[in-house]
């Protein structure tokens, strides 16, 4: 889902070329930078003091960076040896895994473009794309959304404990797990109407079918709302994280039917606006619980 970056650090080395760069990035641009190396931080910063800044400036440039740690950078994880960054930027390994590498100066190969050049059409129309309806394919599409935090939130109505969701959620921390990050907390808000069984034989299924979620130390908060505590239409089914969140059109399930799995579903990046209000709406210690059915597990 999101298009990762890396920016040569030696390409920003005052406050107005910092402030150029990160303005088109963000989780709700569906545009990431790569921390590369993960010193990637101060060595912006060491650019900006070898540039001969003064302290109110270079007091500004370390507040954005601060900032951008939590809304627009992340790890990755990408190999890099020695100092010279642009020949570690040029190694297959790291080339496959961006979508563009930005530089200060022009190098004249397709994946890399100076910075004060770049075509403004490479940031464009990244906040939504079409997704297959695989369960690997949408976990994949939520890759950084789940990378942000130790806790997630899915809030869909259809949401069930059938094989076709939990394939999708369990894949979801898979993901988190192959790669590193770790997963404390899934809470999930799905609707009382579309599974009138009793809580206990829900619960059952869940624990059953997402056995080895639980089994990874993930715990599982599943609410059951009434229908009218979600108030949302048919489209509205999210992943939500603290910082990040997406929308999916036809919500966390694989279908069936083999065939329907390559059929595209919509995937829209959230407004940061829209990720407040999500969580906001959707706190556990709110009115939202008011008639709910709660589901924990592990239930011990």
């Amino acid at each position: 889902m999101h298009a990762l970056f890396a920016i040569e650090p030696q390409a920003i080395n005052n406050w107005h070329d910092l402030r150029y760069a990160l303005e088109k990035f963000g989780y709700s641009k569906g545009l990431l930078i790569a921390r590369f190396p993960k010193t990637w931080m101060r060595l912006v910063m060491e650019g900006c003091q070898r540039n001969g800044l003064g302290d109110m400036e270079l007091k500004r440039i370390e507040e954005k960076l601060r900032q951008a740690k939590d809304d627009r950078l992340v790890r990755m994880g990408l190999p890099y040896s020695g100092d010279d960054w642009l020949s570690n930027a040029k190694t297959d390994a790291v080339r496959t895994s961006l979508s563009g590498i930005l530089v200060r100066d022009n190098h004249h190969t397709e994946q890399f473009h100076c910075l004060a050049e770049t075509d403004e059409t490479l940031f464009e129309d990244r906040r939504d794309v079409q997704i297959k309806r695989n369960a690997k394919a949408l976990a994949e599409a939520a890759r950084y959304v789940l990378h942000s935090a130790d806790r997630i939130m899915l809030v869909d109505p259809y949401f069930q404990a059938r094989p076709k969701c939990c394939k999708v959620l369990e894949a979801m921390v898979n993901l988190c797990r192959e790669e590193g990050h770790r997963l404390v907390e899934v809470i999930v808000f799905t609707a009382q109407s579309t599974d009138e069984r009793s809580v206990d034989r829900i619960a059952a299924d869940f624990e059953r079918m997402l056995e080895g979620v639980i089994k990874q130390g993930v715990c599982l908060r599943i609410h059951l709302l009434p229908d009218a505590a979600l108030d949302l239409d048919f489209h509205a089914r999210y992943v939500v994280s603290p910082r990040a969140g997406l929308r999916f059109d036809r919500g966390f399930v694989e279908p069936t039917d083999h065939d329907e799995r390559e059929h595209l579903t919509d995937v829209t990046c959230l407004d940061k606006s829209r990720v407040n209000d999500l969580n906001d709406q959707f706190q556990e210690s709110g009115d939202v619980l008011a008639n709910a059915k709660s589901i924990i597990l592990p239930s011990k």
